[in-house]
């Protein structure tokens, strides 16, 4: 593997990608209010909330990191569109899954009445990760002519 093969914006997608994956794993939503006889508070992850979501988000992160990866290992295979527009398309798509679910909070997981679902900081460092990836994307679409690696 050469990490010199991978570009800024590859690099700033692939480190993006990994922190969404770490954000994921922190608190985005915290439940208060009567869980059996007593008031209490608990914090869900991405992972604990969502259903579906997560899966799409995990899907994001590979993308991301294994095109990055391919790129370092020079295995970067044929693909019908340039790797940077892939990325950021698929950091995009994150964006728009993340902010649906800042916007409209999931309550799937919330059968009991009386039980409040308020945002944690991990929706929002996931949101500014999933940015990063789309950022990185871009960039690495910008950085090189038609999207590949100029020898």
């Amino acid at each position: 593997m050469d990490t010199s093969k991978i570009s800024f914006g590859e690099m700033v997608a692939g480190v993006s990608a990994v922190a969404l994956f770490v954000f994921m794993l922190v608190p985005w939503y915290s439940e208060s209010g009567i869980f059996g006889a007593q008031g209490a508070s608990r914090n869900r992850n991405a992972w604990q909330v969502f259903s579906f979501i997560d899966i799409l988000l995990l899907l994001v992160i590979l993308v991301a990191v294994g095109l990055v990866v391919a790129r370092a290992a020079d295995a970067m295979p044929e693909l019908p569109q340039p790797p940077g527009l892939i990325i950021a398309a698929a950091g995009a798509f994150a964006v728009v899954l993340i902010l649906f679910r800042l916007i409209i909070v999931p309550d799937g997981s919330i059968d009991v009445e009386g039980v409040d679902l308020g945002r944690k900081v991990g929706i929002f460092l996931g949101l500014i990760a999933a940015a990063g990836v789309t950022f990185g994307g871009w960039t690495a679409m910008n950085e090189r002519a038609s999207g590949e690696f100029s020898d």
